[in-house]
């Protein structure tokens, strides 16, 4: 079963968000496991650019992400449609040792010394989401992909 790491900067300040995000890793655990992992935003100063912001984040992640591959979400990155996010997942997930990473920024999004790292850089929408709302639609794509992949009613 492959494994699913999910890190994102910040932490849910509404319980219906980790309530939605339960909901979907009980639905995906029937395709993979998951693992949510919450970095606390680090410790700024109003005085930091949002250039030093993402800066600081990025040590945040490298901590977590050593040298493996991941798939960042960006509002620069690729678009797919479901059927299409399903294949790339599909593609993914062969290519993979058994692990997908995914990196959710914070405000101000994912540092470009990670993004030119990525595997993928994945956009969920040319629209602007709250950190908190991307994990939330990021498990409910990552749910529809798997549905479509093992042919469930979901997805229809």
């Amino acid at each position: 079963m492959i494994k699913i790491k999910i890190i994102a900067i910040g932490k849910d300040k509404d319980k219906w968000v980790t309530s939605g995000q339960e909901h979907y890793e009980k639905l995906l655990s029937r395709f993979a496991k998951l693992e949510s992992i919450h970095i606390p935003s680090p410790k700024l100063s109003s005085s930091f650019s949002p250039l030093e912001i993402k800066r600081k984040e990025a040590e945040l992640f490298e901590k977590q992400i050593k040298s493996e591959s991941f798939i960042a979400l960006s509002d620069s990155g690729k678009q797919f449609d479901s059927i299409k996010f399903s294949k790339k997942l599909e593609t993914l997930i062969s290519h993979s040792s058994g692990q997908l990473l995914f990196l959710i920024g914070g405000a101000y999004g994912i540092d470009d010394s990670l993004l030119t790292r990525a595997t993928l850089k994945l956009s969920l929408s040319p629209l602007t989401f709250s950190h908190q709302l991307v994990r939330l639609v990021l498990f409910e794509q990552l749910y529809r992909a798997f549905s479509i992949l093992h042919n469930t009613d979901y997805h229809k």
